[in-house]
C-alpha cells in the first residue's frame, strides 16, 4: 500500500513540475470535460468494461458562458462551446475483456464535431490488479460554419458577414467525414488506483476540403481513493489529467482534482487547471445513478469576457444478475 501511494504521489508531482516548465495552451481539436474523473473512456479506450458493470453515462458542457464576439457593431455568441458527450461500456466475458462506444458533439466558435468513437479493451489479470490494452476507431464529421467567418475585405461598416470575397474563405468546403483510431493501456487495482496512459487521431488525418490535418493528442490519467482509517465512512478522492500534443513547447494541459466522498453516496471538492481555471464539483448518487455538477471560474485573460463554463452529468450503472446453471447430473449421496 505503502509503495502504491508513494507511486501516485510521484506522478502528482510529475505533473505539476511538467506544468511548471509549460504555460499552458488549450487543445483546439480534443473537447475537455472538468469531470474527467467520471468520463475516463473519453480519454482512454483501455477503460471500456472496467467497472464490472453496464454503464451510460451522458455529459453536458456549456463553455465560457456569456463571452460575446463582435462583428461589424453587432454582438455574437459564436464564440462560446458547446459540448455533449453520451458513452456506454460494459465487461464481456467471452472477449476477455470489455466494449464501449462513445458519441460527442463538440461545437467551439464556427466549428462543429460530431465524433463516434468504438473501444475494445483486452483486460488480463496481474498479482495486485488488472491490465488492459484497448484500441479505438473514430469516425467523426467536422464542419466549419463559412457564412459566418469574417474576410480580409470585410472591415467596412457596411460589409455583412457571410458575403466575402476572400477566396481562400469562398472556396472553403463547409464539412468533411474523417477517420482516425486512438490507443491506450489502463491499470487498475479497483477501489484503490487506476492509472492510464493513451492517444488519440493516431493517423493524424488530412481533410483536404477544411484545409487542415487532426493533431495526435497523448493522455497520461491517474487516481487513487483512500479511505480515511479513523474516518471509514469518507474517502479521499486525488486525480490528475495530463494532455498534450507535443506541437510546441507549451502544448500542455494539466488538471488535478481532489474529491472528498462521504459514504459512496454523497461527493464535493476543488479542481485546479493550470493558468486557466479554478473548478468546483460536487455530486451524488442514488443507487446505480450518479449525478455531477461543476462549475469552472476562469483565472486567464478570458475571465473579463465571460463568467465561466457549467458541466452536468448523469450516469446509470447496473449488473446483470445471472442466476448459477441446474445441474445435469444428480447424484444420490445417501448409501443403502
Amino acid at each position: 500500500m505503502k509503495n502504491i501511494k508513494s507511486k501516485f504521489y510521484i506522478i502528482i508531482t510529475a505533473f505539476v513540475v511538467i506544468s511548471a516548465l509549460h504555460s499552458f495552451a488549450y487543445a483546439q481539436q480534443e473537447p475537455h470535460f472538468t469531470q474527467y474523473m467520471f468520463n475516463r473512456l473519453s480519454y482512454n479506450p483501455g477503460y471500456a468494461g472496467s467497472n464490472g458493470a453496464i454503464c451510460v453515462t451522458g455529459f453536458f458542457r456549456e463553455q465560457w458562458m456569456g463571452l460575446k464576439l463582435t462583428d461589424n457593431g453587432q454582438t455574437s455568441d459564436a464564440s462560446k462551446g458547446e459540448t455533449m458527450n453520451l458513452s456506454f461500456d460494459m465487461p464481456v466475458k467471452f472477449l476477455h475483456g470489455g466494449i464501449g462506444a462513445t458519441i460527442i458533439s463538440d461545437k467551439i466558435g464556427f466549428y462543429e464535431n460530431t465524433y463516434v468513437k468504438l473501444d475494445y479493451a483486452y483486460r488480463f489479470q496481474l498479482p495486485t490488479g488488472n491490465l488492459a490494452i484497448g484500441i479505438e476507431a473514430q469516425m467523426f464529421n467536422a464542419s466549419l460554419n463559412t457564412d459566418k467567418l469574417v474576410g480580409a475585405d470585410q472591415f467596412g461598416k457596411d460589409d455583412q458577414v457571410g458575403t466575402t470575397k476572400d477566396p481562400v474563405l469562398s472556396s472553403l468546403e463547409k464539412d468533411d467525414m474523417l477517420f482516425d483510431v486512438g490507443l491506450g493501456v489502463y491499470y487498475q487495482v479497483p477501489g484503490k488506483v487506476y492509472l492510464g496512459a493513451a492517444t488519440s487521431k493516431l493517423l493524424q488525418t488530412k481533410s483536404e476540403k477544411l484545409k487542415w490535418n487532426d493533431r495526435r493528442f497523448y493522455y497520461i490519467l491517474a487516481g487513487y481513493e483512500w479511505t480515511m482509517p479513523e474516518y471509514p465512512s469518507w474517502r479521499l478522492l486525488p486525480s490528475a489529467l495530463l494532455k498534450t500534443d507535443f506541437a510546441s513547447s507549451s502544448a500542455y494541459q494539466v488538471d488535478v482534482s481532489m474529491l472528498a466522498e462521504y459514504e459512496h453516496k454523497i461527493w464535493g471538492g476543488l479542481s485546479y487547471r493550470l493558468d486557466d481555471a479554478i473548478m468546483i464539483l460536487g455530486g451524488f448518487s442514488v443507487k446505480d445513478f450518479k449525478v455531477g455538477l461543476s462549475y469552472d471560474i476562469p483565472t486567464s485573460r478570458i475571465s473579463t469576457q465571460g463568467s465561466g463554463s457549467f458541466e452536468i452529468f448523469l450516469r446509470w450503472c447496473f449488473k446483470l444478475a445471472t442466476s448459477p446453471n441446474a445441474p445435469t447430473i444428480y447424484r444420490n449421496t445417501i448409501k443403502m
